[in-house]
């Protein structure tokens, strides 16, 4: 897939001897509270969880949906009612992997006494309205088991690219009657190609090579021993991978990309994100605001210090699934003009711009710059608040701030993944939009059935965004 890099640049560093490491080493920026997929609601989290659960499919280099446990899944009656069959698949203790673990997995991960974050993953199934809000039973949902190897799936309104959302971490399975927990994790089956033997609060996570997972994707791939660091700071992970105790290095701060990219060792890999700037409740109907705010950043300034291979003011989505690309551009006359509308209490009171402490250094130095932006061009006074991720999403969730920095990574390479998580009970609609017209963009996107329909509905609901200013996007 050729999607656009997001600010949160995947730049790498994979040393180049590896191939004789006893173990292989790398870090998250924070330690995952578990290894359980219906308590997991970061991209750091679902890295370490696809390394030692699976689902049905995963997402291949390409951003196209593979089968994964799955040996194939087709649709029996248009697209309301999905039939998957299994491979012969086994758990790392070589138990069978079975449609039933996948039942009992999503049934839970609905369930209101779990409140999961996987209602907008399968809500097209029937009755995960009901299930999720605790109005029927988790054996009601539109999921069962008609063998063994044999899972099939209703739902209760058409979703076209619901065997894409099969790739999404949220929906592995686990097994019943064990825990995924930290506490717990080294005594439970998996189905990655790693499973965990030692996890100790404060300390690594070690990870010892399935040799069942053979039984889901045959590789000749000889997997060594790996131990999981959690390292808040980007500055002190560069430092251990310069001294060799780490053996990959997820993400370089952007300042080293000069020194770095030539490198064998420097991979720059292009991720499915949409970044964006977001606005709270109280700004909801301050549209001048907003414009105002859009419209007086220098985004090529922020192209230039991030080093990024797409546009900030632009979305971060594949250009080609738009018939044409809407883009917030600098102006400051119409920044100007827009500002001038907006209360007089409203431009002299002092703001804030929240933010996750996990995006590191690179997503504080181009919060600075905004602030800078903003106080040069407006006259505005913003100050700054890093947040660590968990505190932060449940911000979010509960009294979003009024100015704000998310990032989403899409769970499947479409316009609709990127799109769909500002339309009305998304969990990630942290802008609590609600609009008729947006709406009705969505829903062409997803009856559209050709490719030229889609782009057409793709820029429709993107162009929403961006006139309305309804979010700024990162590039």
């Amino acid at each position: 897939m050729k999607s656009r890099i997001s600010l949160a640049l995947s730049l790498w560093l994979l040393g180049t001897s590896l191939a004789n490491a006893a173990v292989f080493r790398f870090s998250l920026n924070t330690e995952p509270n578990g290894a359980d997929p219906a308590r997991i609601s970061s991209s750091e989290s679902n890295y370490f969880v696809v390394n030692v659960l699976r689902g049905l499919y995963f997402v291949d280099a390409k951003g196209a949906a593979q089968p994964e446990i799955a040996k194939s899944c087709t649709w029996v009656n248009g697209f309301l009612r999905l039939r998957c069959e299994l491979k012969n698949a086994k758990w790392s203790d070589g138990q069978p992997i079975t449609a039933r673990d996948f039942v009992e997995s999503w049934q839970r991960l609905l369930a209101p006494t779990t409140k999961g974050f996987g209602f907008s993953i399968l809500s097209a199934i029937a009755n995960s309205e009901a299930v999720y809000k605790g109005g029927m039973p988790p054996n009601k949902l539109g999921v069962r088991a008609v063998s063994e190897r044999i899972l099939e799936v209703i739902l209760e309104k058409e979703d076209r690219e619901f065997i894409d959302r099969l790739a999404h971490p949220a929906l592995v399975a686990t097994r019943t009657g064990f825990k995924y927990d930290r506490e717990n994790a080294a005594k439970a089956p998996f189905s990655g190609p790693y499973k965990i033997t030692d996890w100790k609060q404060g300390n690594r996570i070690h990870l010892e090579s399935n040799t069942q997972y053979e039984t889901i994707q045959k590789t000749e791939i000889i997997r060594p021993e790996v131990e999981v660091l959690a390292i808040d700071d980007d500055e002190t992970a560069f430092n251990l991978y310069r001294e060799g105790t780490l053996s990959l290095l997820r993400r370089l701060p952007t300042h080293y990309f000069k020194d770095w990219h030539q490198s064998p060792e420097f991979k720059q890999i292009p991720v499915a994100r949409f970044d964006y700037l977001g606005f709270g409740p109280k700004l909801r109907d301050q549209h001048d605001f907003r414009q105002a705010l859009a419209q007086a950043l220098n985004f090529q300034e922020l192209k230039q210090i991030y080093s990024a291979l797409g546009t900030p003011g632009c979305p971060s989505i594949e250009p080609s699934w738009m018939a044409a690309v809407p883009c917030v551009e600098f102006d400051l006359k119409r920044a100007k003009a827009a500002w001038a509308k907006v209360p007089a209490e409203m431009r002299s009171k002092r703001w804030t711009l929240s933010f996750s402490k996990q995006g590191g250094d690179d997503v504080q130095k181009g919060m600075e710059w905004m602030q800078g932006q903003w106080k040069q061009n407006l006259g505005l006074n913003v100050d700054l608040n890093a947040v660590e991720q968990s505190v932060y999403l449940s911000k979010l969730r509960n009294d979003a701030p009024d100015i704000f920095r998310k990032g989403v990574g899409l769970d499947r390479s479409t316009c609709l993944a990127a799109v769909e998580i500002f339309s009305k009970g998304d969990s990630e609609n942290f802008i609590q939009l609600n609009s008729p017209i947006y709406e009705a963009a969505i829903e062409k996107l997803r009856a559209s059935k050709t490719e030229t329909l889609r782009k057409s509905a793709c820029t429709e609901a993107v162009k929403f965004l961006v006139e309305n200013s309804e979010v700024i996007p990162l590039g």
